[in-house]
């Protein structure tokens, strides 16, 4: 077999030309790797060292509403509202300065029907034969609907199912931020109705709950003008969380407050009215959430107490 392969080597000749390319097959491939680009499910990009679009696939259309060359020579972050421009541009430009790869990095866009798409980007690297930077290529993910899903989620681990304000977590996690911080502090506004148990014996747990909810669209409306932070930790118990405020400021907060919930609540063909009982107390940087709620407890009860005792 040897001497074979070796007299059929000498048989050809020595300067024998490579065969010519069959452009019409390259053109016919690269046609079918284009077409494959376009139909993926997932949107195929590639940017210059400058961050701006040279190849985009088809889903551009898709995902964003705009074709392939009306995105050419821009920026992904031309596509962003602009502080989510800032935000994913400056982790862009740490990634770049690294040259490395990234993935799963979450953006919020602008449809050019103004609708919001958030996708997840992955990219690697382009580099050129000196090592320097060509440029990134990568693949991003439509995720709109899962990461509303999570939102959701988040939303309902956070907020009372009822009044829809934020809950006993939530709360906690306000107070942990006022008061986290060098010459933070912020004022707790404990809230138990009063005359509620009545009309829940009453009118049943079905026009309690009624009552509950428009206590806590009237907070919530009042927090809102004054800047404030209202929950409800549970049962009829709500807690309004200002910022620092003087005590004279911290009672007049109290009786608006007591003025919304006393208003007259509409049952169907019936109207009723609940009070308040309010502690207050006012906390530093160095108090904690627990010594915080328990000094507005404490306050409350107080408070309930001179109540009790007027009646």
């Amino acid at each position: 077999m040897s001497s074979y392969f070796f007299r059929q080597r000498q048989c050809e000749p020595a300067d024998a030309p490579a065969p010519e390319p069959d452009l019409a097959a390259l053109k016919r491939e690269v046609q079918r790797l284009r077409e494959m680009l376009d139909l993926n499910s997932d949107w195929i990009w590639e940017v210059d060292a400058a961050g701006r679009y040279t190849y985009v696939s088809l889903h551009c259309l898709t995902l964003l509403g705009y074709r392939p060359e009306e995105m050419l020579g821009r920026t992904p972050f031309d596509f962003m509202p602009p502080d989510e421009a800032a935000r994913v541009g400056a982790a862009f430009a740490a990634i770049v300065a690294e040259k490395r790869g990234f993935s799963h990095l979450l953006n919020r866009n602008v449809r050019r029907d103004g609708r919001i798409v958030v996708l997840e980007t992955s990219g690697v690297p382009l580099l050129n034969p000196d090592g320097s930077l060509r440029g990134y290529r990568g693949i991003d993910r439509d995720i709109t609907e899962r990461e509303a899903a999570n939102e959701r989620l988040r939303h309902a681990a956070r907020h009372d199912s009822l009044t829809e304000l934020p809950n006993r977590l939530y709360l906690r996690e306000h107070l942990e931020v006022r008061l986290g911080g060098a010459g933070a502090g912020c004022c707790a506004l404990a809230i138990d109705l009063d005359r509620f148990k009545p009309v829940n014996d009453r009118l049943g747990h079905e026009a309690g709950d009624l009552v509950l909810r428009e206590i806590g669209r009237r907070l919530a409306g009042l927090a809102a003008a004054r800047g404030a932070f209202a929950a409800r930790p549970g049962g009829d118990e709500f807690v309004v969380v200002a910022g620092t405020l003087a005590p004279d400021a911290a009672d007049r907060l109290a009786e608006d407050l007591r003025a919304a919930i006393g208003g007259p609540i509409g049952l169907g063909s019936e109207t009723v009215a609940v009070g308040a009982s309010i502690g207050i107390a006012h906390g530093r940087a160095e108090d904690t959430v627990d010594t915080l709620l328990a000094a507005a407890d404490r306050a409350l009860y107080r408070a309930k107490a001179a109540r009790d005792a007027a009646c």
